[in-house]
């Protein structure tokens, strides 16, 4: 296999944070290369594979959080949106058997180098040029912004979905009782609810709910977190129908908070 390209300087934007992550990707990209070439175990691929998409996902926070306030910001970040849809598209391709994992190197390496050519390197060279070293190396000290939740998977909360209640049907497979719960928020990790049945961390349900008028979802969940009434639950094995509204669902709430 054709080795994924090295960091050279016409891949620069002009903004070291920037790039300094840029160049941590390419190894990612790199040991996904190698390891492919290797005819490595395929929970190794599938390992660095979720390597490389939780460190694009917070990469791109982090660029978001630096061009905030840019009048061309909302473009950029349905570029990142759609990055990370691409991205989603093409796993479940791949767990799938539809893609070779040849194949997953070449696509992650055309697939990030056209966005840091077309992308980054114009916008960001714009921003850079209107920067000193200073308020750069403040950028540096200050990130990760500890202003801003750090998830891997954003929340949706149930206010951006609905103006409705999502009440859940919750079947504990642990003791065998059925109760009901509102949904909080969501995520393609998992999601947020609220009941007066008293769960236990490590409790295991099966939820069921209407979103919106068209979309039934019955997913399994492991409760990982409990405050008071409230309950974080991460999916286990989500649906690809769910994963394929949950993607469309962020985008869509995304498009219309800007």
């Amino acid at each position: 296999m054709k080795k994924v390209r090295q960091w050279d300087q016409e891949l620069n934007v002009g903004v070291r944070i920037i790039d300094n992550q840029h160049k941590i990707i390419f190894d990612l990209i790199n040991d996904l290369s190698n390891v492919s070439e290797a005819m490595a175990d395929r929970k190794v691929i599938d390992t660095l594979l979720d390597i490389i998409e939780n460190y694009v996902f917070r990469h791109f926070e982090a660029e978001e959080e630096l061009f905030r306030h840019h009048q061309d910001s909302m473009m950029h970040c349905l570029e990142h949106y759609g990055m990370v849809k691409d991205f989603r598209k093409f796993r479940l391709s791949s767990r799938n058997k539809n893609a070779t994992e040849n194949n997953i190197s070449v696509f992650l390496e055309q697939w990030f180098l056209a966005h840091i050519k077309e992308h980054d390197i114009p916008f960001f060279v714009n921003i850079a040029s209107g920067m000193d070293s200073k308020e750069e190396e403040k950028m540096i000290d200050e990130y990760p912004f500890g202003t801003k939740e750090r998830r891997r998977h954003k929340r949706i909360q149930r206010r951006k979905i609905t103006d409705r209640d999502i009440i859940a049907s919750c079947y504990n497979t642990t003791n065998l009782k059925n109760n009901q719960a509102t949904v909080i928020d969501l995520s393609l990790g998992g999601m947020r609810i609220k009941s007066s049945e008293a769960y236990k961390i490590g409790d295991l349900l099966i939820v069921s709910c209407s979103i919106g008028r068209n979309f039934k979802m019955k997913e399994k969940v492991r409760i990982v977190n409990a405050v008071d009434n409230y309950y974080g639950a991460e999916f286990i094995n989500l649906s690809p129908v769910a994963e394929k509204f949950l993607i469309e669902l962020y985008g869509a709430v995304n498009i219309r908070n800007f």
